[in-house]
This record gives C-alpha cells, sequence and structure tokens, in this order.
C-alpha cells in the first residue's frame, strides 16, 4: 500500500476547507449554503449595526375624547412637534416624558375628529409639523448598536495502529486518509449544529458561538402544536417587511425541516412553484411564493422537527479566526500508530435579527 502522508510533512498544516465542503452537502445544508466568508482577526468579534429611529408605537391604556395624555410601550419613535395618528385622528406631541413614556398631545389636529382610544391601539409617527421662517429642528441621533460573537473550537483526532494499516481493507486504499474524511465530517456538522443552536458562552478558554436560534428573538412565533400554513409564513414575512428587512433587497429562503418540508406540500398548490431551480451550489430547490416575495426552500434535517426559519443569506457569514480555518496537521508514527489533528476555530455573524423570523413549535 502506498501511503500518502510522509515523514516530511510532519508538524505542517494543509487546509481543508475545499474538502469540508465537498463531503456531504445533504448533511451540512447551511455550511453548503452560506460557505466560508473573510477571516476574522479576534477571538470576541464585533459589529456594527445601522437602525433607523422606528415610526409606530402602541398605546398603553384606553383614552376619553378629553384626554391630552397618552402612555405608550416605546416613546423612542416621537419627538416634540410631531404629529402623530391614531385611528383616524391626528394628533400633535407638545411634550415627552420619557421616565413615565408618556405623549402630551393636542387632540384633532388638523381639523380631524377626537375619538377614543383602545388600549393597545398603535400610534404612528406621520410627519413634523413644519412652519415657515422657523429655526433649525434639534437633530437626533441614533448610535450604532454593537453586536458580537465568539469563536468556537472545533477539532478531532486521527489514529491508526500499525496492524490496522497492515491488514488489507477492502475498498480502502489508505486507512489514515479514510478515518480523515470521516472526522472531517464528523467536524463539519459539529459546526453546522453550532451555527444553528449555538448559544454564546465563554467561561476561560472556552469559547462557544451564539447560532441562529439564539440570534433571532424579535420576529419569532410560536405555533404552539398547530400545523404550519401558508398564513403562518406571511405573517413572518410580513414582520419582517414591517421592520424594513425587504427594504435593501435582500437573498431569501426557507429553511425547514425534513417534516416541515412536508407539511409544506400540503399547503396551497398555488404557493408552490414547481419549475425547480438551482442554487449557488448546485442543490435542486423548490420556491414558495408569499405576499412579500418568492423564496427558495432550503431542506435542513439539522433544524428541530417543528421549526422553519426565514433567512436572508446575505447578512449570515461563517467566518474563521484568521490562520484557524480548518487544517489537518499530521504527527506522524507515535510508538505503534500513527496520528493526526484536524483543526478549526469559527464564529457566525448574523446582521439585523429583525430582518429574520423563525416559526417554532410547529406540528
Amino acid at each position: 500500500m502506498t501511503k500518502i502522508y510522509t515523514a516530511d510533512m510532519v508538524g505542517k498544516k494543509y487546509s481543508v476547507v475545499d474538502e469540508l465542503l465537498l463531503l456531504n452537502p445533504h448533511a451540512t445544508p447551511m455550511l453548503n449554503l452560506l460557505g466560508f466568508s473573510d477571516p476574522v482577526t479576534q477571538t470576541t468579534h464585533q459589529w456594527f449595526e445601522d437602525e433607523l429611529f422606528g415610526d409606530d408605537s402602541i398605546v398603553n391604556g384606553a383614552k376619553l375624547v378629553s384626554d391630552t395624555t397618552i402612555v405608550a410601550a416605546n416613546v423612542e419613535p416621537f419627538r416634540v412637534g410631531h404629529v402623530v395618528k391614531i385611528g383616524d385622528e391626528l394628533l400633535y406631541v407638545s411634550a415627552i416624558n420619557t421616565g413615565t413614556k408618556t405623549l402630551t398631545v393636542a387632540r384633532g389636529y388638523a381639523g380631524t375628529t377626537a375619538a377614543a382610544i383602545t388600549d393597545g391601539a398603535k400610534i404612528e409617527v406621520q410627519f413634523v409639523e413644519g412652519t415657515e421662517g422657523a429655526d433649525a429642528r434639534a437633530a437626533r441621533y441614533k448610535a450604532r448598536t454593537p453586536q458580537f460573537n465568539y469563536t468556537q473550537i472545533f477539532d478531532d483526532s486521527i489514529e491508526v495502529t500499525g496492524t490496522a494499516e497492515a491488514v488489507t481493507q477492502y475498498g480502502i486504499g489508505d486507512l489514515y486518509e479514510y478515518e480523515k474524511q470521516k472526522k472531517q465530517l464528523e467536524l463539519a456538522l459539529q459546526l453546522e449544529k453550532a451555527v444553528i443552536g449555538g448559544i454564546g458562552y465563554q467561561s476561560g478558554n472556552v469559547r462557544q458561538m451564539k447560532g441562529l436560534r439564539s440570534f433571532v428573538q424579535t420576529n419569532v412565533t410560536n405555533a404552539a402544536g398547530a400545523a404550519l400554513t401558508a398564513d403562518m409564513i406571511n405573517n413572518a414575512a410580513q414582520s419582517i417587511y414591517e421592520k424594513g428587512g425587504f427594504a435593501s433587497g435582500g437573498n431569501y429562503c426557507l429553511c425547514v425541516s425534513a417534516k416541515q418540508k412536508r407539511a409544506l406540500s400540503a399547503v396551497d398548490a398555488n404557493k408552490i412553484l414547481l419549475t425547480r431551480g438551482e442554487n449557488t451550489r448546485g442543490q435542486v430547490v423548490d420556491k414558495f411564493v408569499t405576499d412579500f416575495g418568492q423564496f427558495d426552500i432550503t431542506l435542513n434535517n439539522n433544524l428541530d422537527a417543528g421549526e422553519m426559519f426565514i433567512c436572508d443569506t446575505n447578512r449570515m457569514k461563517i467566518r474563521p479566526l484568521q490562520g484557524r480555518e480548518f487544517f489537518h496537521k499530521y504527527l506522524g508514527e507515535q510508538g505503534d500508530y500513527t496520528r493526526g489533528i484536524i483543526v478549526g476555530e469559527y464564529t457566525f455573524e448574523l446582521e439585523q435579527e429583525k430582518a429574520f423570523a423563525r416559526i417554532k413549535n410547529l406540528a
């Protein structure tokens, strides 16, 4: 048997990144969907996100026609001089108490009819009251929000005894290389699961990354055991739309488990496009049509059976720590066995989690 690994290779690092991506796209669909991006330079990777001021909130507590103070769930969208809308009524904001989240308003602005306000009513910014000859309005600034994630180490060892190497094994030309390929698939699967379900944890030299499930917290729907429907997907897409998630286009897909892929086949026939397409890595995908666009369907059995995600692949990146892309290092013969290691250190970057949605606890 001709050995691939020779003494002059001992201790040298050889990248196996390309080998990992070619191993089994059905076992690691998220890795194959995203690929690997540019490396990061710190074990705690930080990035910053911009976000516009919101333009609506919810009224806390019912109000009569005569009331001129309104408590909002969030007063950040509002400023003195705003004209806001509740139902068909326009109101003028004359003062804001951020501590009590109270807006002082003039009712029935511009001749609109003041009406009773129900608890939970939507209050929405319309525009500022512009006055001819007025001084410049005081500026307001919303600071960029820092986000971060840890890098996580994925490693395993290969050991082949002298006897095992000497014994002829049917269909295996090099046992060490055969075992190396198996370990690479195991590590790729570990990375895939961390990208999806990582929790974000650090203790001493142990670091674990946050995954997709931990990042997506805003647009989360609890199906409470109900079956997946087209309305559920449309509602989740609408949540993204209302928060500006589709404003910059994006490259959206539905990530579903095998169970929910079958559930999708049972929804309205006019929501499924039978025309097949291929994504950039050559996997055949279906399309699902929503009121907010047409999404590819990506089957991923590493998700929970009862969940699905709406994801923008343009906002997700799997990034290695610089110099720590998956590599193999041959350690040579040690006693009566041959040994090597495979190591990689990666993090997951997800930008603007409000541009994502999750439906959980599906039937």
